[in-house]
């Protein structure tokens, strides 16, 4: 593979599931007799993204334990994050240090951003974010869900320093707002796919979009 055309994977899930209460991890939640985070990766395993970091936190061993067959493909480059508790921002950050170290940041083109909790998420989505950054030679891509922007998101290689100063529980929005004529939108009409898993009701929700899915 031509490293110089990478766009790498970086998969958020290291968050503490705090607004999920008694439920548990968000993460290991059922949906179709699978983890919702085993269906994050499979999204991304299926993508052309290339490598792929997984950044684990909050009861990474657990996380591990439930995960043990998608965490075997070797694409997968798993981290830990001690600093979870701080916010988003300390696993964006793990992640994308662990990234630079494995690849150098001169061979990849960029890194696409997913969060754990969206399992609706596909891989011809993420595909398609990176074709859309590449045609346009916009530094940033993203999602349009019926005109409202969403996630995954997609940074060019040289936003990565950017990225790095991030602070607290933040993500990569302060990045977008700085660089409004950097962005590139599809809409990808799907309002599901943008579904995540951060309360109970919200799970509810996620299930019953799957649900319809599979009917289709």
């Amino acid at each position: 593979m031509d490293h110089s055309q990478c766009t790498a994977a970086l998969i958020l899930a290291g968050g503490k599931s705090s607004r999920m209460g008694e439920r548990g991890n968000k993460l290991l939640l059922p949906l179709h007799h699978r983890p919702v985070l085993a269906h994050v990766i499979e999204a991304a395993l299926g993508s052309r993204a290339r490598p792929i970091v997984l950044v684990l936190g909050y009861q990474a061993a657990e996380v591990r334990e439930h995960l043990e067959k998608e965490l075997q493909d070797e694409a997968l480059l798993v981290v830990e994050n001690p600093d979870y508790a701080q916010g988003q921002s300390t696993s964006m950050k793990a992640g994308l240090r662990a990234l630079l170290a494995a690849y150098p940041e001169q061979d990849l083109h960029g890194v696409v951003f997913l969060l754990g909790d969206q399992p609706m998420i596909t891989s011809t989505m993420i595909d398609e974010l990176l074709s859309l950054r590449e045609e346009t030679g916009k530094r940033i891509a993203l999602p349009l869900y019926n005109g409202q922007r969403g996630n995954p998101v997609v940074f060019a290689r040289d936003l990565i320093p950017e990225l790095l100063q991030v602070a607290g529980d933040e993500g990569g929005r302060r990045i977008i707002k700085a660089h409004p004529d950097e962005i590139a939108t599809r809409e990808m009409g799907e309002e599901a796919a943008n579904f995540d898993v951060d309360t109970w009701e919200a799970y509810e929700q996620v299930q019953a979009a799957w649900q319809l899915k599979m009917l289709e």
